[in-house]
């Protein structure tokens, strides 16, 4: 008996064999995204645009960004777009280097064009962007603010894969310095954006 229970035991450990101790399945060192990054990504090219490229670096050279991550069918979206505009025709933005880009978040499920009849019609009142539109594929790149080396993480992975709308404040060094995941749009939460750097 003591021969089966022997022999028993040591099937089991066999069939154990790496669940006992825990092991990386990836002897390579996982890292994180680095603090300052910046990216490039094609634009809807129209005039609001500045150009059929956004380049990050290049416009933080202005001032701080806010980026407001959007997708076309996102109702939060919209309302945030509306109250960022109406906040720049009403002045609140005045004295403020802080520029606006939107970044569409799901190029996977929706099309440049389906970001274009969204946010690019001057007659649609809600949802018209006067401000850079950014609409970036799956796989674009981000690279390290100060030595430009391409990271391992695509643009959407390296903010966090954010949901819609998020808006983000990246600093004059391309560090994400502050975020808010408010879906409805909120005076509040916009002037604590602008106010951050004060």
């Amino acid at each position: 008996m003591r021969y089966d229970l022997l022999a028993l035991v040591c099937i089991s450990l066999s069939l154990c064999t790496g669940c006992i101790e825990p092991q990386s399945i990836d002897d390579g060192e996982l890292t994180a995204p680095p603090l300052h990054m910046t990216f490039e990504a094609q634009t809807l090219d129209r005039t609001e645009d500045g150009g059929a490229t956004f380049d990050l670096k290049e416009t933080l050279n202005d001032g701080p960004v806010l980026m407001l991550w959007i997708g076309a069918g996102c109702s939060g979206c919209h309302d945030w777009t509306q109250l960022i505009r109406t906040s720049m025709d009403e002045g609140q933005f005045n004295g403020s280097n802080i520029s606006v880009v939107s970044v569409h978040r799901w190029a996977q499920f929706e099309t440049t064009q389906d970001v274009s009849d969204t946010f690019s019609v001057a007659s649609n009142k809600t949802h018209y962007t006067p401000w850079t539109v950014v609409v970036p594929q799956l796989d674009t790149p981000t690279f390290d603010f100060n030595s430009g080396q391409k990271t391992a993480y695509p643009l959407y992975e390296a903010y966090g894969n954010p949901g819609t709308p998020t808006l983000q404040l990246i600093d004059q060094d391309g560090a994400l310095a502050w975020q808010s995941k408010t879906y409805w749009a909120n005076e509040t939460v916009l002037e604590e954006a602008l106010s951050f750097f004060e």
